[in-house]
């Protein structure tokens, strides 16, 4: 392929532009004499642009996020002029092979996740047989709420469900679990069966009928750097968020089993039925893992259902090998776990898995209707419809894990499910076990690295020449936990005195604290942080994201905000730590010459 005019360094749409434009817009004519070899023309043309779209996207210096013309143009007035560029959809006609065109423009549009640069959020680019599993997925169009709606879908949910669970340590004979369209779901299905299990009344009366008000008010504990998904679930459940009780986090973020306990004793003492505690392995911001052993104490010694949410985590703490990275999950205490393989495995997004301890006879109990036009098997598991094959075996070791029936869709609050089970499957038999734990252990040991290169940088500064001041220095929050690491870099231009630039950057050379919250922290270095992050997106060579965190307490400081790169993307080798380094202080000077980082009198 002729890379002279797709360079991305040449075109802001990363080569589509030229191809985008010129190619015809006019409707198909020829004959189609089968959907099918319609299909195989699609399919045929699809491949070749599709894998075109990844070897531009994967081209040096390829954008991430490819903007308008005008560099400039981002953000909402850039959404404004894609919404202009594609709002026309109805027509009495429709483009036909015009089609195409569009689709090379949606692509040139899309933001980049095959590039090494991609360390933006908790995904990365798909592996390409996870391409092939959705394309299948979608091919087979199956609905996997009853068996006989994707036999093989349901059986394959089944496997990989049972698989993950023994990773997990659950017991074998009874453990299962589901998929659902991303983590939010999976935690929320926690919450609303352990909801119905504990106060069975509410999914006949309702929370009016007694569940909501008096001892019976039901009361949920996650920490304060868990995903709000729980508190989204809570809204969901008719819990409510005055209900959703904030335990506090140690200095490195992670759950105080002892501030949980004191909560949860609080909590019944003041007439609250604590019933949930939902613990984090793997936090969105620090990837921090929540000491499981010692909650699971707390959960057993208050008769608690214990979700962890490890849809970050998961891959990491299921696969990995011990000399990596050790994590004790307490398999018998633990009632359900999220997992998220899309993100750290390379199955497409969306792919999250609830696997639960007790089978899903717990979730059919807790949130089933039975509703006799769609599931054909009666309470004891005996086929109503003598053409249904939804029963389990009532002895099998999968009836047991089933809850009775391969009909599993009644254990979801919903109907319709996509099986996405399929496309895990098949990247789990394509790759095979080792591949999950090789690129798992890769994630840890880059982020240990890109850790170690920033106090490297320091340091090789420190020893160059000392009359020259650096554009500036690196700040690691924390020694990172899992495969995500925090930082700052503090420009020189924050600060009108060297002697407390110097001061702040021989600090910086030391390992980190490890009580993030007891020390104090230059608000201006999070106004830099966003300053930074802004002008990379314009130089959008690599993309990268920032966060902060607030105070754990009322009268505590909280954490300015600092850049965060989860190491998921498989790609990234030392040149590409390196380079975001380089784009950082890149975006720095241009920021600096632009009169944008602005200075000031020293705070302390």
């Amino acid at each position: 392929m002729d890379n002279s005019n797709t360079s991305p360094q040449q075109s802001p749409n990363n080569g589509y532009a030229e191809e985008a434009t010129t190619n015809s817009s006019t409707r198909s004519t020829a004959p189609v004499s089968s959907e099918s070899e319609e299909l195989r023309n699609l399919l045929g043309k699809a491949a070749n642009m599709l894998a075109e779209h990844v070897a531009r996207c994967q081209a040096p210096g390829a954008r991430i996020v490819p903007s308008a013309e005008e560099e400039e143009e981002v953000g909402s007035v850039w959404a404004e002029r894609l919404a202009a560029e594609f709002g026309q959809l109805a027509a009495a006609e429709g483009v036909g092979d015009g089609i195409w065109s569009e689709i090379k423009r949606i692509c040139a549009l899309a933001t980049n996740t095959w590039s090494e640069g991609f360390l933006y959020k908790l995904y990365a680019a798909p592996t390409a047989i996870g391409v092939v599993g959705e394309a299948l997925t979608a091919a087979l169009n199956n609905n996997a709420h009853v068996f006989n709606g994707s036999p093989v879908g349901v059986v394959l949910e089944a496997v990989v469900a049972s698989e993950l669970a023994a990773l997990a340590g659950f017991p074998a004979e009874t453990a299962g679990g589901l998929t659902f369209p991303g983590g939010s779901y999976s935690n929320m299905h926690a919450l609303m069966a352990a909801r119905n299990q504990r106060f069975p009344e509410i999914k006949t009366h309702g929370m009016a009928g007694g569940g909501g008000g008096g001892a019976r008010r039901p009361v949920v504990f996650t920490s304060q750097h868990a995903h709000y998904s729980l508190e989204k679930a809570a809204i969901a459940a008719g819990i409510g968020l005055a209900n959703v009780v904030s335990v506090p986090v140690d200095g490195g973020g992670r759950m105080d089993a002892a501030a949980l306990r004191r909560l949860v004793e609080e909590s019944a003492a003041t007439g609250g039925t604590p019933f949930f505690v939902n613990a984090t392995a793997g936090t969105t911001v620090l990837g921090a893992f929540d000491p499981l052993l010692e909650i699971a104490r707390v959960c057993g010694d208050h008769d608690l259902w214990l979700h962890v949410d490890a849809s970050w985590g998961g891959p990491l703490a299921l696969f990995a090998d011990r000399s990596v990275f050790d994590y004790t999950i307490p398999h018998a205490r633990v009632n359900s776990l999220t997992i998220n393989p899309h993100k750290l495995l390379g199955v497409p997004l969306q792919c999250s898995v609830l696997l639960v301890r007790d089978g899903l006879r717990v979730m059919k109990d807790a949130l089933g209707l039975g509703a006799s036009y769609l599931f054909h098997d009666d309470c004891d598991g005996v086929a109503q419809d003598s053409h249904s094959n939804s029963n389990a075996n009532s002895g099998s070791a999968w009836a047991r894990r089933l809850g009775g029936s391969w009909d599993v869709g009644d254990a979801t609050m919903g109907c319709g499910r996509k099986p996405d089970a399929i496309k895990l499957w098949i990247v789990w038999r394509y790759y095979g076990t080792r591949y999950f734990t090789a690129r798992v252990n890769r994630a840890r040991t880059a982020a240990l690295a890109f850790a170690q290169m920033l106090l490297d940088k320091n340091r090789a500064v420190d020893a160059a020449d000392s009359a020259s001041l650096p554009l500036g220095f690196w700040r690691l929050l924390t020694a990172p936990e899992s495969t995500c690491v925090c930082f700052w870099f503090v420009p020189r231009a924050l600060y009108d005195s060297s002697a407390k630039f110097e001061e702040m950057r021989r600090l910086a050379m030391r390992a980190p604290d490890a009580d993030i919250f007891g020390q104090r922290y230059d608000q201006r270095w999070g106004r830099a942080t966003k300053t930074l992050f802004a002008r990379m997106g314009v130089l959008s060579k690599v993309l990268v994201d920032y966060a902060q965190l607030d105070a754990p307490a009322p009268g505590a400081a909280g954490v300015p905000a600092f850049f965060r790169l989860p190491f998921n993307n498989p790609n990234v080798t030392a040149e590409t730590m390196a380079s975001v380094l380089d784009c950082i202080e890149a975006a720095a000077a241009d920021a600096a010459a632009a009169g944008l980082l602005v200075g000031g009198p020293d705070l302390y």
